[in-house]
């Protein structure tokens, strides 16, 4: 009896997804039992993109058990469901038959779509085509977000209450107060007061340790006078997820004076002492 193996993949973990990574599985069972193969293993990757190959583990696993003799045929849902990209899919296709391993992507009911790597190439290439459009979707209305003002989902000092609007957390406030007062006035390193928070057991908005690169992220941030700047920075390669930062002429600023927490005046200084310590003066 031949040993058949099977993928799923689904890109997020919500409910919805997680119910059809369960019908896919029923469905792969199901393939099996009128087929009379032997169902030896279900690899699924669940709330992966199916971009890049190397960030999906179950994905790798099955390429390396294939190679190594694991079973005797994969079954895939669709070409989509196998990659959004058509160089990893060629990959994982070619290095799985090379090792005699029947490869079917499955159609309508439990027919085999085509064995052509031509036809199936093109399969392929308009699944990246479609991921491709949907991150212009995605990066489209994050933009417009961006300029609407939208605020950032965590950001120490405040409180989110919706997607445009942040409350100063009091407590959180008078800690940043005092991050510029040490630095400015006191003439502590950024290193020295996170020292001393830690000691005196101020947490980090998650809950973490403070360190002199988290200190220096707030005192650069201009939110805490009163103006957030979006768009900073854009998707280089949908593929990759690689970014790139935007000049400052495509960036949106929103002024928000209730959103101040400290002066001009000592965000600036603050910012000059941080600008000649990281020049070695």
């Amino acid at each position: 009896m031949l040993r058949l193996a099977a993928y799923c993949r689904v890109s997020t973990d919500k409910e919805e997804q997680r119910l059809s990574l369960e019908n896919q599985r029923s469905y792969y069972s199901e393939y099996a039992r009128e087929n009379n193969f032997r169902l030896v293993r279900i690899y699924s990757d669940e709330g992966i993109s199916g971009k890049q190959m190397r960030n999906r583990r179950e994905f790798l696993k099955m390429i390396d058990e294939g190679e190594r003799g694991g079973f005797d045929i994969l079954a895939v849902k669709d070409v989509s469901r196998f990659a959004r990209n058509t160089c990893d899919f060629l990959t994982g296709v070619r290095r799985l038959k090379a090792a005699g391993v029947d490869v079917r992507f499955l159609g309508t009911g439990s027919s085999v779509m085509t064995d052509s790597e031509f036809i199936l190439t093109i399969y392929a290439a308009l699944a990246q085509q479609e991921s491709e459009n949907l991150s212009k979707r995605v990066i489209f209305g994050k933009t417009e977000n961006a300029r609407k003002g939208r605020v950032p989902n965590l950001i120490y000092g405040y409180d989110k209450v919706d997607n445009f609007t942040l409350i100063v957390n009091q407590n959180e406030g008078y800690n940043i107060c005092k991050v510029f007062s040490l630095y400015t006035e006191e003439c502590l390193s950024l290193t020295q007061i996170a020292a001393q928070f830690n000691e005196n057991r101020i947490q980090t908005k998650l809950g973490g340790r403070w360190s002199a690169k988290t200190l220096s992220r707030i005192i650069r941030n201009p939110i805490y006078v009163g103006r957030l700047i979006n768009h900073k920075t854009t998707t280089a390669d949908f593929i990759s997820g690689s970014r790139r930062e935007l000049p400052e002429s495509e960036r949106f600023v929103h002024l928000r004076p209730e959103l101040r927490i400290v002066s001009d005046e000592i965000f600036e200084r603050a910012n000059s002492i941080l600008c000649d310590t990281s020049r070695g003066r």
